[in-house]
């Protein structure tokens, strides 16, 4: 009886560290508004994909409700930051997503492809 307490309460404890900062209101396949040049994003639940200028990048990524935390995983330059945040926002409808560098004043809409 107590390895089955043991064990349940271990699954329980698991369960509640796993990874639970993904908004899954984000998945998908996002299309900026803004930009000059199309930019493009693709949220998986264990991946971000970024193309823009012909140029596709891989993220790993995790968000805490306002931001998303970034870190670049492929075309990575040693010159350059690897670590990324972005403050968000979804319109109420869950179609539009409003992106902004921390740090920055500039924002980017985009738009969920379906």
């Amino acid at each position: 009886m107590k390895t089955i307490i043991r064990t349940l309460l271990l699954f329980l404890i698991l369960q509640s560290c796993s990874n639970n900062y993904n908004n899954a209101d984000i998945f998908g396949h996002w299309i900026s508004t803004k930009s000059a040049n199309t930019v493009e994003l693709k949220f998986f639940r264990d991946s971000l994909i970024y193309n823009a200028w012909g140029k596709t990048t891989k993220f790993s990524w995790k968000s805490d409700g306002t931001k998303i935390y970034y870190k670049q995983m492929t075309n990575i330059d040693p010159e350059l930051k690897t670590e990324f945040i972005m403050d968000y926002k979804l319109n109420s409808g869950k179609d539009t997503l409003v992106l902004k560098n921390s740090g920055s004043e500039f924002t980017n809409e985009f738009i969920k492809k379906n």
